[in-house]
């Protein structure tokens, strides 16, 4: 599942997830992706797994996050 974290709080990786990537969501950094550390209110980066990265690569651009709360769409590199 993808995670939203800004620059200043990269994801810590772990032995299930470990996320290499990180997209913008459209609009960034004027986005409704904001980071979710608790307390943190800056624009949030799109981090995704090799896996996930995969998917976008073959075009995919809608993610969700974890415990399918929301989606997010990414801009193209």
């Amino acid at each position: 599942m993808a995670l939203c974290r800004c620059k200043n709080h990269p994801p810590a990786n772990n032995r299930n997830h470990i996320y290499n990537h990180a997209l913008r969501p459209i609009g960034y950094p004027n986005t409704s992706s904001i980071c979710g550390i608790p307390g943190c209110h800056e624009p949030g980066l799109v981090r995704l797994t090799d896996e996930e990265f995969g998917l976008f690569q073959g075009g995919q651009d809608i993610f969700e996050y974890d415990h399918n709360s929301s989606k997010v769409r990414v801009e193209n590199l």
